[in-house]
């Protein structure tokens, strides 16, 4: 089974039915039944607040609470929380074990949530940005779709 989390821009381009969604649907082969795909309950508020600042109106809100349905969402745990405060001192340069020999990276709040349910669920993130670069083999695996 391959588990993959996908990234709120991914999400995005999904919604707005984009070309891109549908270069992304084939390389992902949302059809294989030997792929799950997940997002982070941090991803689904991030998805409505877009929402509205957007204006995307009722109809695009109800497509969106439609796609939630086919998506497993995952929540926050113990867990998520440790592996949160792992991310967060790592990108820092302040992990108690793990060194990073480069500079201080400033990550998004969601990002890092984002990144530790990831890496809890040992999946692959499905991004389009290079926000989560330096974690790449040492939390998560990344899966990068094209850059935005």
């Amino acid at each position: 089974m391959n588990y993959f989390i996908l990234d709120t821009n991914i999400l995005v381009h999904l919604i707005r039915g984009s070309e891109k969604a549908q270069v992304l649907k084939t390389e992902l082969a949302f059809e294989n039944p030997q792929n799950r795909f997940f997002i982070s309950i941090v991803t689904k508020a991030e998805i409505r607040t877009i929402s509205y600042i957007f204006d995307w109106g009722e109809a695009k809100r109800q497509e969106i609470e439609q796609i939630f349905t086919n998506l497993t969402i995952l929540n926050i745990n113990e867990s998520v929380v440790e592996k949160y405060v792992e991310i967060d001192s790592y990108s820092k340069c302040k992990h108690p074990s793990l060194e990073r020999k480069a500079s201080h990276i400033k990550m998004g709040k969601n990002d890092i949530w984002i990144a530790a349910t990831t890496s809890v669920l040992q999946a692959t993130l499905v991004t389009a940005d290079k926000d989560f670069d330096h974690l790449e083999g040492v939390f998560i695996a990344i899966k990068k779709i094209w850059d935005c």
